[in-house]
């Protein structure tokens, strides 16, 4: 299948993929940052620019339009470290939400953003920042690292899930990561070995046999929950978790886990691993979709998996590479003129 990426050079150059999401299994998402070692003149130990100065760059990718109108881009500015995720109520759209719950969604007439959810000063909650958005019920939930979860009931407008927690001790971060079997049977984790269960309205601290940051959360459609420790799975439901094996060398904390086909698939910048025989080994996958670790996503039959290194995603059965960065950087280089510039 054609990916047109005649038309994705120019509007992905010069910008690194830092989130994934689907719509369904024709309409996909690449949330990117722009790359300022990419920038002319560039050199190593030049202070990097505020993430609050870094343009953002959503590019949707409809596989059953035709060629010339298969890649659609949204240009932001102004939003500090930003994921995705895609509400279906109570309207149908994706939406990008930045560390300071600001966020922004396609909206015609409008330029899209919505206010952050008001702060304490302002009558609402002592927010953390954001740190993952997905939804559940149709609706998109997004987490914080001063351990809370919010529902978002129309734009510009998100609610407490659950009753208040203690915040988590200075210098950690909880909530990182978050999954459920449905938005009132949740986990959420963090960092120090922290790990909460929400049933109904009411949050419960689980007990975890690790100190580790938690850094990655799955409720797998085999009924258990998943949880990355440091280069380590657990895997477990309530109080009760045992640790997997790690049979594949994995360097970085784990970054995204997902069930997909059967399987638990889990990833980092620097790999794509599933379990297998009760351990962690390397993805059979082709070399160059391995290149494209980083994020996970996955909803109506498709794996989709970006990063750094680019992306690609498996649709009944087949996987299909999208782009690879080194591909667009050598493009970059000889065609600065033709990158796709945002109307003003």
């Amino acid at each position: 299948m054609s990916i047109s990426i005649e038309q994705l050079n120019p509007r992905i150059a010069g910008f690194n993929v830092i989130d994934c999401a689907i719509k369904n299994r024709d309409i996909l998402y690449l949330l990117a940052r722009e790359d300022y070692t990419q920038h002319p003149g560039w050199r190593d130990g030049r202070e990097a620019p505020g993430e609050g100065r870094l343009a953002k760059r959503l590019l949707s990718l409809n596989l059953k339009n035709p060629d010339e109108k298969k890649w659609g881009i949204g240009h932001l500015r102004g939003l500090g470290a930003s994921v995705c995720g895609v509400a279906f109520a109570p309207e149908e759209k994706v939406v990008v939400l930045d560390s300071s719950s600001k966020a922004w969604s396609p909206t015609p007439g409008s330029d899209g953003f919505e206010g952050p959810i008001p702060s304490q000063f302002e009558g609402g909650v002592k927010r953390g920042g954001f740190s993952r958005a997905r939804s559940f019920g149709g609706r998109l939930f997004a987490s914080s690292t001063a351990r809370q979860l919010f529902v978002r009931t129309a734009p510009g407008k998100w609610e407490l899930v659950g009753e208040p927690m203690p915040e988590p001790d200075e210098y950690k971060i909880s909530f990182v990561d978050f999954d459920g079997f449905g938005p009132e049977n949740l986990y959420a984790v963090g960092d120090p070995g922290d790990i909460w269960h929400l049933s109904g309205q009411v949050w419960k601290r689980m007990k975890f046999p690790s100190n580790w940051g938690l850094s990655a959360v799955c409720c797998a459609e085999d009924g258990n929950v998943y949880v990355a420790a440091g280069d380590h799975v657990f895997r477990g439901l309530g109080d009760k978790w045992e640790k997997l094996k790690t049979k594949a060398q994995i360097s970085l904390p784990i970054k995204d886990l997902v069930w997909y086909d059967g399987e638990l698939w889990a990833t980092n910048d620097y790999g794509v691993w599933v379990l297998k025989d009760e351990g962690l080994v390397d993805a059979d996958v082709p070399s160059g979709v391995k290149v494209c670790s980083g994020n996970l996503a996955t909803r109506d039959g498709v794996l989709l998996l970006a990063g750094y290194g680019g992306a690609a995603y498996k649709r009944d059965g087949q996987w299909t590479e999208i782009f690879h960065d080194h591909e667009v950087r050598e493009w970059f280089e000889t065609n600065r003129d033709k990158v796709w510039t945002p109307p003003k």
